[in-house]
């Protein structure tokens, strides 16, 4: 990529916030953590584990970071499992709340016929750092058999849920590819794809139910760890990328309105009660290179003033937003500075990373602070 290992950036100015929060400004680093990979998509953490962070390759390999070093054996090997087609692959992993106790994690990847596939496995007892490949064990199927794109790809556990002892796994299909949905899969509740759905992962025998639907490419949505609140980057089609919100509590059924709206713009003339919409939160067109959203995370880790804001970037422009909900975002400094993000990552303790499919691994740090205090690295 030719980037330096270390970016200095330039000041952030947070003006015109007030009187959300006090003025402050903020210049921020992003740290190369990690490089060498191969096609890295996403990065997970158990609860609690501060030491070790597992990286997802679209190839179907999972490797282990330990105390900053990369281990060469890696967690699980299933590419013999896994499509890597176009934007097919292993797509993401979720360990369980109580990973600790159970050893379950869960996978989400495409198959050899494209089917999309939520599976468990198992760690090994007595070695953390190795799972089992004899103990998949596989939750829900999606068929996805005719085009190669659109396959959604997140996984991610409701942390309030969790907090109860629950184990609620929530995953998004995309509506099944080519451009503009051509067999109106995400209006029709017969099809499981451009949807959300949940499994309860502690029920004896674990099933998927709908949640949301009406999506077009969900590639990346997570739960913000305080309150719950579910949060969306859903892939635009030719003109706007959209970004939805579920509250923690909200009745399931929602319809995002693909492919009949993209964004709040009207798509498609088939008929659908609009009055029922959920719409987003907010959209931004393709103007100034943007053309594929990605979802972040709403920041809960030690930078004080990023703190309640959420974090998306665009994968064409390299463009990374900050916004404070109700409020427009802000374009980051650090834009641009990384090519071709495909996910962020956040860490057991809340801190984010961005993920670049290049092979490179970047975390987010802060210099200085308006008051003088720098934050450092975390």
């Amino acid at each position: 990529m030719g980037a330096p290992a270390l970016l200095v950036i330039v000041a952030v100015a947070l003006a015109g916030l007030q009187p959300i929060r006090a003025q402050a400004a903020s210049s921020y680093i992003l740290v190369r953590t990690v490089t060498g990979l191969d096609q890295p998509v996403y990065v997970a953490s158990p609860t609690a584990d501060y030491q070790r962070s597992f990286i997802v390759e679209k190839t179907g390999v999972i490797r282990v970071l330990s105390g900053g070093a990369l281990l060469a054996t890696p967690f699980l090997n299933m590419s013999a499992l896994v499509s890597t087609d176009g934007e097919r692959g292993l797509l993401s992993m979720a360990f369980d709340p109580a990973y600790a106790t159970y050893r379950r994690f869960y996978v989400y990847y495409t198959d050899l016929s494209g089917t999309i596939v939520i599976a468990r496995y198992l760690a090994v007892a007595g070695d953390p750092n190795r799972a089992d490949p004899a103990s998949r064990h596989v939750l829900a199927a999606v068929p996805h058999p005719t085009y190669s794109n659109h396959n959604g790809g997140q996984l991610q556990f409701d942390p309030v849920a969790a907090k109860s002892g629950s184990a609620m796994l929530y995953f998004a299909t995309g509506d099944g590819g080519s451009a503009g949905d051509p067999n109106n899969n995400a209006q029709n509740l017969g099809s499981g794809l451009g949807k959300l759905f949940r499994i309860d992962t502690n029920a004896a025998t674990p099933k998927k139910v709908l949640f949301a639907y009406g999506l077009r490419n969900p590639w990346r949505f997570s739960f913000d760890r305080l309150n719950g609140d579910l949060r969306i980057g859903d892939v635009g089609q030719g003109s706007w990328e959209e970004l939805d919100l579920i509250k923690h509590g909200s009745a399931s059924g929602k319809n995002f309105g693909w492919r009949k709206y993209e964004g709040d713009h009207l798509y498609h003339n088939q008929t659908i009660n609009s009055s029922q919409l959920t719409w987003p939160f907010w959209e931004y067109s393709h103007s100034g290179g943007n053309c594929a959203v990605v979802g972040g995370y709403l920041y809960r880790g030690s930078i004080s003033v990023l703190y309640g804001y959420y974090l998306y970037a665009d994968l064409c422009s390299g463009n990374i937003w900050m916004q404070l909900p109700g409020h427009a975002p802000i374009r980051m400094a650090i834009s641009g500075q990384v090519s071709d993000i495909v996910s962020f990552a956040e860490d057991s303790r809340g801190e984010v990373s961005i993920v670049s499919i290049d092979g490179s691994i970047w975390r987010l740090s802060p210099v200085w602070t308006l008051a003088g205090q720098s934050k450092g690295s975390s």
